[in-house]
């Protein structure tokens, strides 16, 4: 009897045994915390919660490269614990930039050479310096001559002036006087210049001829032609003595016949006169040329002559005298 009921004693203790543990079963397997709901949760806190560590979790599963170093599991309690927080990194100081230097003064592009102008090419070719840069048309460089008339034929200054003839006064007079020498208001204070200049060096000057209209030069060249047996107005050597009506340089107004005196007749023994000599070389600080020398009959057609005084401006004239040019071969640089 006694071996009865402690058989049923034991199969009743099995009984609650196998109940108990299926009931904690149940419940370990309700509460747990399943490997998807480790791998899908990024807040270390629900870890906590649940008492899992997850670089223990993440170790035992073998993914130890996503370890974080946020938390970790004592050894010895198997309690969660937070590692201290890691140092702050150095805050990274930038190099010192050394202040940026100047930019360095970038060299001046050199202007382009200008291509030579047609008088600098044609005075090389003659080997001669470059001439000055000047527009030939201007009016102190109108050429008159046989082969240029004036235009029109009966061209007159707009602005006529009239002054001493011996130079004992400076007046600039502009009402007509006929004891005194006319000639273009233009070429008046620097011909007083240089006839003071030459009166300052002792040397007497008259001015015999300064301008002379189309008609006065058409009386002109008749009285010469007939006086001296042509018609042309040229010697015997081809040079003109005279020029025709139009083409007198005389009709410009900005030249002027001076000598030491009055000569009804001017012929070549005037080159020896000290006056002319003096004009001759220093006329160009004036702005003057002798317009008709001897050596250049052959380009300007016209006989030598020493007291024919024309102006054509400081620049050109020193240029002119430097480089022994009549007008003619001057003009021809800026124009052929």
């Amino acid at each position: 009897m006694k071996k009865k009921r402690h058989s049923a004693k034991r199969i009743i203790g099995g009984i609650l045994f196998i109940a108990a543990f299926v009931v904690f079963a149940y419940i370990s397997c309700t509460v747990a915390v399943h490997s998807s709901d480790l791998e899908n949760c990024e807040d270390t806190y629900l870890y906590r919660v649940y008492g899992y560590d997850r670089n223990r979790y993440l170790r035992n599963h073998g993914r130890e490269a996503e370890i974080e170093d946020d938390y970790s599991v004592s050894d010895e309690t198997g309690e969660v614990i937070a590692l201290p927080a890691a140092a702050p990194a150095a805050a990274v100081v930038p190099e010192t930039v050394p202040s940026a230097l100047p930019e360095p003064t970038p060299e001046p592009t050199p202007e382009p050479t200008p291509a030579p102008t047609r008088a600098e090419l044609n005075a090389a070719a003659l080997g001669l310096p470059a001439p000055p840069n000047i527009d030939i048309n201007d009016w102190q460089y109108v050429l008159v001559n046989g082969d240029h008339p004036c235009d029109p034929i009966d061209y007159a200054p707009a602005n006529l002036v009239y002054l001493n003839m011996v130079g004992d006064d400076t007046d600039i007079r502009t009402g007509y006087d006929g004891n005194r020498q006319v000639v273009d208001a233009r070429i008046a204070q620097p011909l007083i210049d240089m006839t003071q200049a030459c009166k300052a060096a002792g040397l007497p000057v008259y001015l015999s001829s300064g301008y002379r209209s189309y008609s006065d030069q058409a009386a002109n060249f008749k009285r010469v032609c007939e006086n001296n047996g042509i018609s042309d107005g040229k010697n015997y050597d081809g040079y003109y003595i005279t020029m025709p009506a139009g083409s007198s340089e005389h009709q410009t107004g900005l030249c002027c016949d001076i000598t030491d005196y009055y000569h009804q007749i001017k012929n070549d023994a005037i080159a020896e006169v000290a006056t002319v000599q003096w004009l001759a070389e220093h006329c160009a600080d004036y702005g003057f040329i002798l317009r008709f020398p001897a050596d250049k009959r052959e380009i300007t057609k016209v006989m030598s002559e020493s007291w024919h005084f024309r102006y054509v401006g400081v620049e050109a004239a020193k240029y002119m005298k430097e480089n022994n040019l009549c007008l003619e071969e001057f003009v021809d640089l800026y124009t052929t």
